[in-house]
């Protein structure tokens, strides 16, 4: 692995981890008299979604199409 397919990776990963905690605990939270959380948090979490779907995209696009040579020897 290419340390930009790692990279790749640990981006992604952590949009992943950052859209799941802005969904989950910050979008979620209601505050009294409010019938959703703060927009926002919302936005955030879509954003990041967005780059972790960028990233394994950009992973995957990579890795198609590679052709890898099979040295045979006798």
């Amino acid at each position: 692995m290419k340390i930009s397919d790692i990279l790749t990776w640990v981006i992604g990963l952590i949009a992943t981890a950052l859209a799941i905690y802005f969904f989950f605990w910050k979008y979620k939270e209601v505050t009294p008299g409010q019938a959703h959380g703060d927009p926002k948090y919302l936005w955030f979490a879509i954003g990041c979604t967005v780059v972790a779907f960028l990233c394994a995209l950009v992973f995957f696009v990579r890795r198609v199409n590679k052709e890898e040579e099979i040295h045979i020897t006798q």
